[in-house]
Formats: C-alpha cells, sequence, structure tokens
C-alpha cells in the first residue's frame, strides 16, 4: 500500500507544481480568480488521488489474471 501513497503524492506535487506554474500566467487580485485558484486546487488533488487509484486497480486486476492462470 505504501506504493500507492508514493504514488499519490508524487503525482500531487507535480499536479501542484504545474498547478502553480501556470496560474502566474494569469496575474491578477479578483476574488473570482482566488476562487478558481481554490477549486483548481482541489481538482488536482482528487485527480492526483484518481490516478493513484488506477494505478491500484490495474495492479489488482494483474494479480488476479496471474492468479487465474496458475490453476
Amino acid at each position: 500500500m505504501s506504493k500507492y501513497n508514493s504514488i499519490f503524492f508524487f503525482t500531487l506535487m507535480i499536479s501542484v507544481f504545474f498547478f502553480f506554474l501556470f496560474s502566474y500566467l494569469f496575474d491578477g487580485g479578483d476574488h473570482i480568480e482566488t476562487a478558481v485558484y481554490t477549486f483548481g486546487t482541489i481538482i488536482v488533488i482528487l485527480l492526483s488521488f484518481l490516478v493513484s487509484l488506477m494505478y491500484y486497480l490495474i495492479d489488482l486486476l494483474k494479480k488476479q489474471r496471474y492468479i487465474k492462470h496458475t490453476k
């Protein structure tokens, strides 16, 4: 399970890095812009979770397929 936790945090760090890197292209001080950044960060976190979950499911399917072929 630690493998998937590291995948989650690695994906999260890369996504947040890209999020802040690209956010400097739109420099402004609106309240709406702050709300967009907040929702963007939330989306980045949720997508990072989904990526790590997909890796988990792929490995789970591989293990089940291996178990079926060995019987």
